[in-house]
């Protein structure tokens, strides 16, 4: 009886420190990180899909004048009303002189219906919204770059820190990511296919995550499985040495990489 009872506490005080272990470690926050931006991704699209919509009833010219989706918000949040879209104001938000006129000039024929100030005040404070959005996104994502670069720098160089945390996330942890044989790495987030795969005998997956890759890009059509396995080749290396040990073996795995990626281009 007392052994039962000295086995029980045994095993209570591992599982403790099993679940002490597992939350200090910085990749739980690196993965907390990750998971965050992705939600911030999602809804700053919502966001920007809804204020588009909205306020191209009042100034439909003016999103295919503008390049990148923050600056268009900036503008609608700063200026609004379309008679107000001088070249003066215009370029205190966006710096393109000759860019400013164009829209100036378009605001003054525009085919949109005007916009009651009680209208246009809720579609600025939603496009001040979205841009506070965007900016605490693009500050997670320095803090997700700065700690993989410490935790995982080989990692890091070869997949990029973003796309490494995405990895890492979907692994669990860094320890099971080192675990990983390159294979599974390569199909992570593709386990739908694979399981499909598997269910039915249709093709098998190339590639998961590692897709987001920029080499996976630079090859063609058919050589992106070659791509992918050399890929998943090199970060299964990376993380076992950012895990096991510590030396510098990211950077010349990725120009074996790109030199690969130009032979099959």
């Amino acid at each position: 009886m007392q052994q039962t009872a000295n086995l029980r506490k045994e095993l209570i005080h591992k599982a403790r420190r099993q679940v002490t272990e597992h939350y200090t470690g910085r990749d739980v926050h690196i993965i907390r990180a990750i998971n965050v931006l992705e939600d911030i991704d999602f809804v700053f699209n919502l966001l920007f899909e809804d204020v588009r919509e909205w306020y191209s009833v009042h100034f439909p010219e003016l999103e295919k004048m503008v390049k990148g989706n923050e600056t268009y918000l900036e503008l609608i949040a700063k200026i609004c009303d379309r008679k107000d879209f001088t070249e003066k104001n215009i370029l205190e938000v966006y710096s393109n002189q000759e860019q400013a006129k164009r829209i100036a000039d378009a605001a003054l024929k525009s085919m949109g219906s005007p916009l009651e100030e009680k209208d246009c005040l809720r579609i600025q404070k939603l496009a001040d919204k979205a841009v506070d959005l965007k900016k605490q996104r693009n500050a997670l994502a320095s803090y997700i770059e700065s700690e993989m670069n410490v935790q995982m720098p080989n990692f890091s160089k070869i997949a990029g820190a973003l796309l490494g945390a995405k990895l890492m996330n979907a692994a669990g942890s860094i320890k099971r990511l080192a675990m990983m044989p390159s294979s599974t790495i390569q199909v992570i987030g593709a386990e739908k296919a694979l399981f499909q795969h598997l269910k039915t005998g249709s093709k098998p997956p190339k590639h998961g995550y590692i897709f987001q890759h920029p080499l996976m890009r630079a090859v063609k059509r058919k050589n992106r499985g070659k791509i992918a396995r050399a890929l998943a080749n090199k970060l299964s290396l990376a993380a076992k040495e950012d895990y096991f040990g510590k030396q510098d073996i990211g950077t010349k795995m990725l120009e074996g990489l790109e030199k690969r990626a130009l032979e099959l281009k």
